[in-house]
């Protein structure tokens, strides 16, 4: 077995890990626990890229060297200020880009936005998040809908992918999910089905 895995974030709390990545459960509303996953997704990529390069210590308020929970939800709730959901949360991946150039770019980094958006083949956007895992950098999973059972509780719902596995059983993909370190078979989760209605990101130094 080949683990192809990004140095991601590990968030702490009075000494136990708390996440891998953020959580929407941490937030303090109701609503922002329901709906703002777009925004735990823009903060586990701005907390990853923080320490990565000097430009980009801005996006992360927070210690880098040992992520708190509390100084992660602080970035969090900022970059809900960016991804503010609406009534039908924040499913537009375009939008997703936008707002994360913007808050990249007014915390003092430019980036360069790398889009699958079109219907495809699992094996064309396999070959696109191994690209970007490559190169060091997470992918922004929009699972607008989809029809395997074990997906039903991530429908219109935002996740990072942040590597992947090969082994005879074949390849998987490693996300972080609210808070949460899982593992899907690549040839379900991003399988190409009218039933599946899917959208990836992922961004490179600009």
């Amino acid at each position: 077995m080949v683990v192809h895995e990004l140095p991601f974030p590990i968030v702490w709390e009075n000494g136990a890990q708390a996440g891998y990545g953020g959580n929407q459960e941490w937030f303090s509303q109701a609503f922002q626990r329901t709906a703002g996953c777009a925004s735990v997704t823009g903060a586990n990529l701005a907390a990853y890229y923080a320490p990565r390069a000097a430009e980009s210590r801005g996006m992360y308020s927070g210690n880098t060297e040992r992520f708190s929970k509390s100084e992660y939800l602080r970035v969090m709730e900022e970059v809900y200020q960016y991804m503010t959901p609406g009534p039908m949360g924040f499913p537009v991946a375009g939008r997703f880009v936008q707002k994360f150039l913007q808050f990249a770019k007014e915390h003092g980094s430019a980036f360069r936005a790398h889009t699958m958006f079109h219907r495809c083949g699992s094996e064309e956007r396999m070959a696109f998040l191994k690209q970007a895992i490559a190169g060091g950098n997470p992918v922004a999973l929009l699972i607008l809908r989809h029809r395997a059972p074990e997906m039903r509780e991530n429908n219109w719902h935002w996740v990072t992918i942040t590597g992947w596995i090969e082994d005879a059983g074949g390849e998987r993909v490693i996300v972080s999910n609210c808070g949460e370190r899982e593992v899907y078979p690549a040839e379900m989760l991003l399988e190409n089905h009218r039933g599946n209605v899917l959208r990836m990101a992922w961004f490179s130094r600009g």
